[in-house]
């Protein structure tokens, strides 16, 4: 069986709901921890999946965070070999630029519990398992123009590009779905700063953010799972 390579930039990013679900459903993975001086493979041939998670870098900063090289070797190398990729937040937009798209700086930063908006259309209703508005936890900086390839998926009112999918297999998101509350407050914990000029529009308050985790959290799983089994379609670990 080939595991799925689970790649976690940074202790504070952890894969949450995302292994939760992955062992709960007996789906083998490996986890690479760079913070804990885990290494990245030299190939990604030997593994089903490619999962990247996110973190506060940017998807440029190469020079100050060098295992960045290696994984956008390995993401080309998936691209290039039909493995299915997964990227949550810096994830899918270390995606997009691997398949040609760019990154840039988001017109406005989102923080905090948004309305993601999936495209009508058949490969929205494919992926998201249907059409209706859903409410997911988001909290970055930048965005990504779609690589040519891509199938815009979903957007959001101060993000256009929530989502997108190459080839029917590979999936990157804008957003959060696999934070659980833990999670989420952890990080209201340790970046304050990122909040402090919350004006409850585009970022939200910590005090607002920290009653929306009960409020959402249920069904944002649901669309996780939902997102997750779609990807693991075509996902061949066994």
């Amino acid at each position: 069986m080939k595991p799925i390579l689970v790649l976690q930039h940074a202790h504070y990013d952890w894969p949450g709901y995302f292994t939760d679900c992955l062992t709960n459903w007996e789906i083998p993975y490996t986890l690479v921890n760079i913070d804990a001086g885990d290494v990245l493979p030299d190939s990604i041939t030997d593994f089903s999946g490619f999962a990247v998670l996110g973190s506060t870098m940017c998807a440029g900063d190469i020079q100050t965070h060098p295992h960045l090289t290696a994984t956008y070797a390995l993401l080309r190398e998936a691209l290039q070999h039909n493995i299915p990729i997964i990227g949550h937040c810096l994830g899918g937009q270390m995606l997009a630029r691997a398949a040609g798209g760019i990154v840039i700086p988001a017109p406005s930063p989102e923080i905090g519990w948004h309305q993601i908006n999936p495209l009508h259309t058949a490969a929205a209703y494919d992926w998201f398992g249907g059409l209706n508005p859903v409410t997911l936890f988001e909290w970055h900086n930048e965005t990504y123009l779609p690589p040519p390839r891509a199938e815009l998926l979903a957007g959001s009112f101060y993000c256009l590009n929530q989502a997108f999918a190459i080839d029917g297999i590979h999936l990157g998101m804008q957003f959060h779905v696999e934070a659980l509350p833990e999670k989420i407050n952890h990080w209201l914990d340790t970046s304050r700063e990122d909040i402090a000029n919350a004006n409850d529009q585009n970022i939200h308050s910590e005090e607002r953010i920290r009653k929306e985790n009960w409020l959402y959290t249920e069904a944002a799983q649901a669309v996780a799972r939902q997102l997750y089994t779609r990807w693991l379609k075509n996902v061949e670990y066994k």
